[in-house]
């Protein structure tokens, strides 16, 4: 099976520059957002496309966003806000939210990018970063820097207990030496591994696809691993319910997935008197975990929709020409088709063969006719001088006579004689 860290390294969407991918992260962003997200159980979605935001800025589009961040493009669309405006959470800050068109200038992309807290007026006092929004130094943090800054965070309401407090800080700590997505650095395979859009992190409802390689944990499981800085954890369930936001009965039910999923990711052990929960994040996720497996293809869910992509952008482009529109319309895709065809009836004139494709409603076959009819018409003259034939009789012999040019009327020289006759008696009298 194909390495999913190759994989992922597709040009899926929106534009994909090898250049861009091996870029700096910003990863102030990642500490911010992982702030914010504390405590909420209901930003997971928004949290996944600020993720792709931060870590992937030259991804664009609503379906490109959408197949990266692991949501649905009309979850995309739902979310983000008007243009020049934060989306519900306030993590994202819509350039555009783009335009479809079937002509190719009037379409326009949806651009998003992450939105600090800091620029809306909110606190969020990490000691070590400067009004900037640069990192003090290099891109780790020192540890005293990162000791306790969630608690001093404002957009943070919920109130951790003290075993969550100290596994956050610890997971910022890591957060902020994740610098680039450069595959070959330490860096670039935690990143990739945190990609939101990989099937591991993936909500598959019902029946997992036989495409899927492995068992899907879910995106409350990728928004822990954030918290956890995909470090080997031990926690109470109290401590995950102030982390997710989530109810002791959800908890237990997340925690029920896990070990389902895989046996090896989560083992209760017996503290006291007391249950705790070891989540082992590094040994089964990270790249330089024991038991993490590099062979297993993790990303076949988002192959397959950047695949239907592919299909919609071609059908889309297709039906932006003329012949395109026009198999459309007489097409059964097209949901008004009866009402267009009483509109339109067909001529009394037309061929036997337009007939059937019509009644048979292939939108391809019928592309394909009009394609033909089309060549066959020829192109579209540039001026209207080859669509107008010359007079006769214009011009003389050895010249070249306008086809716009009038035939010089022939006149009987009595009337003529007559007519001025007329009228120097007119002007005269």
């Amino acid at each position: 099976m194909k390495n999913f860290v190759d994989s992922t390294d597709q040009a899926l969407s929106g534009r994909t520059a090898p250049q861009e991918s091996r870029g700096r992260i910003r990863t102030e962003h990642l500490i911010d957002l992982v702030q914010r997200c504390v405590g909420r159980s209901d930003v997971l979605c928004e949290q996944a496309i600020a993720w792709t935001a931060i870590t992937r800025p030259y991804i664009s589009g609503t379906r490109g966003f959408a197949r990266w961040s692991g949501n649905t493009s009309r979850s995309v669309r739902e979310i983000t806000g008007p243009n020049g405006q934060t989306s519900q959470a306030g993590f994202l800050w819509t350039a555009t939210r783009g335009t479809a068109s079937a002509l190719a200038d009037e379409r326009d992309s949806m651009e998003l990018r992450y939105s600090d807290s800091r620029t809306e007026g909110r606190s969020t006092s990490l000691k070590n970063l400067h009004p900037s929004g640069s990192l003090e130094g290099d891109l780790a943090l020192e540890e005293k820097e990162v000791k306790g800054s969630s608690n001093d965070n404002a957009p943070l309401s919920a109130r951790i207990t003290e075993r969550a407090q100290v596994v956050l800080d610890e997971g910022l700590k890591v957060l902020a030496s994740l610098g680039d997505m450069n595959l070959m650095t330490a860096s670039g395979k935690v990143l990739r591994m945190l990609d939101p859009g990989l099937d591991i992190w993936s909500e598959v409802e019902g029946e997992k696809p036989a495409y899927v390689a492995t068992e899907p944990l879910g995106r409350r499981a990728w928004s822990l691993a954030l918290f956890c800085g995909l470090q080997n954890v031990v926690l109470a369930v109290e401590d995950i319910e102030s982390l997710t936001g989530l109810s002791k009965r959800g908890v237990q039910v997340f925690l029920k997935r896990l070990m389902e999923a895989d046996p090896l990711l989560v083992r209760k052990v017996r503290q006291g008197r007391s249950f705790l929960y070891e989540i082992n994040w590094f040994d089964v996720l990270h790249p330089a975990g024991d038991y993490f497996e590099q062979a297993v293809a993790r990303d076949e869910i988002r192959r397959k929709r950047a695949a239907k992509d592919h299909a919609v952008q071609a059908t889309s482009a297709r039906r932006g020409t003329g012949p395109g529109y026009l198999a459309f319309l007489h097409s059964s895709s097209n949901a008004k088709r009866e009402q267009y065809l009483a509109d339109h009836p067909l001529p009394d004139n037309a061929s036997e063969e337009f007939k059937a494709l019509v009644a048979e409603g292939d939108e391809m076959a019928l592309w394909e006719y009009f394609k033909a009819q089309e060549a066959e018409a020829g192109p579209v003259p540039s001026t209207p001088e080859t669509l107008v034939a010359p007079s006769k009789g214009i011009a003389k012999e050895g010249t070249v006579g306008s086809p716009l040019q009038a035939q010089p009327a022939q006149v009987d020289p009595e009337v003529l004689a007559a007519m001025k006759a007329r009228i120097c008696a007119s002007t005269y009298a």
